[in-house]
Parts: structure tokens; C-alpha cells; sequence
């Protein structure tokens, strides 16, 4: 299996690396546990991931899967912390969304471990769908109860 790219440690929450094609990733965590406010038992153990280009044409790296096994990694080093939970959301501010979508499923699916459970949602605000992922370390002990969160906020999303 091929080997993930280097990774430079910005700081705990973010991450960069550089593909063989001269692209520039950051990988980072932001603080999410307002989302979860009702649920002071995990709270603020809850951030989102996010994936952003820093330089280079995303293009040129289609298809390298060093990308994915990299993303992979560094969710592994993040989750070292059982309690940690993440919520990515695919952005769609371009309109590509269901394709970010397709990537981080394929990347799950392929490069996962098993030790990571993955639960896909919809929220809907304003007609708006907005597709997200929830991230929890299986043996997190607060697992039933950060899916049900997960699912009563999905479904509740036009209300907040």
C-alpha cells in the first residue's frame, strides 16, 4: 500500500502537506461543540474538518491517492483521542459538493481501519440541503448519544 505524504504539523488542529503534483493541502479542525450545546458530555470534544487547497491546480491531482491515504492519516493522528468527535460538511459554495461528497466516502470506505464509525446526514435549512458526516471513534464512550445528537440536529436544522 502506498504511504501517506508528509505531513507538517501547523499546530493540535491542522495539518499541511504537498502532492508529487505540486499541490499545497491544509487539513484542519475547527471547534464545533456549539452546535452540540445541549450536550455538555461531549460538547467540546466536537469540531468539523475541513480540507483546503493552499496551491496548485487541484486538477492535476485527481486521481492521486496519496491524497486519500494522507486525509486518512491525519484523522487517524486526531482520533488517537477516543473522545474527539468531527462533523464534516460538504461545501457548496462552488456547487461541488456531491462530489466532495463521493471523495470523502471513497476514502472512508477504502482507507478506513474500522476503529472510526461514520454516519452520513442532511440538513436542510431554508430548502437547502447540506450534506454532512459524523466522525466518532467506535469505543468513544459517549457513542449511542453523539448519533443521536447527530440525528436530532440533521433533522432539526431548519428550526435553529
Amino acid at each position: 500500500m502506498q504511504t501517506p505524504y508528509p505531513l507538517s504539523e501547523i499546530d493540535n488542529y491542522s495539518f499541511g502537506f504537498t502532492t508529487d503534483q505540486q499541490v499545497t493541502y491544509i487539513a484542519y479542525f475547527l471547534e464545533y461543540g456549539y452546535m452540540f450545546y445541549d450536550y455538555p458530555d461531549f460538547a467540546a470534544d466536537t469540531y468539523t474538518f475541513n480540507i483546503d487547497i493552499v496551491s496548485g491546480n487541484a486538477d492535476a491531482a485527481l486521481n492521486d491517492d496519496r491524497i486519500g491515504i494522507t486525509i486518512v492519516e491525519i484523522l487517524r493522528l486526531f482520533f488517537n483521542r477516543i473522545q474527539n468527535v468531527v462533523v464534516y460538511v460538504c461545501d457548496m459554495s462552488d456547487e461541488r459538493h456531491m462530489a466532495r461528497k463521493r471523495k470523502f466516502d471513497w476514502w472512508f470506505w477504502k482507507y478506513s481501519d474500522g476503529s472510526i464509525i461514520k454516519e452520513d446526514g442532511v440538513a436542510v435549512i431554508e430548502d437547502v440541503q447540506i450534506l454532512n458526516s459524523l466522525l466518532v471513534h467506535k469505543d468513544n464512550p459517549h457513542l449511542t448519544a453523539i448519533i443521536l445528537a447527530y440525528k436530532d440536529l440533521n433533522d432539526g436544522a431548519d428550526e435553529k
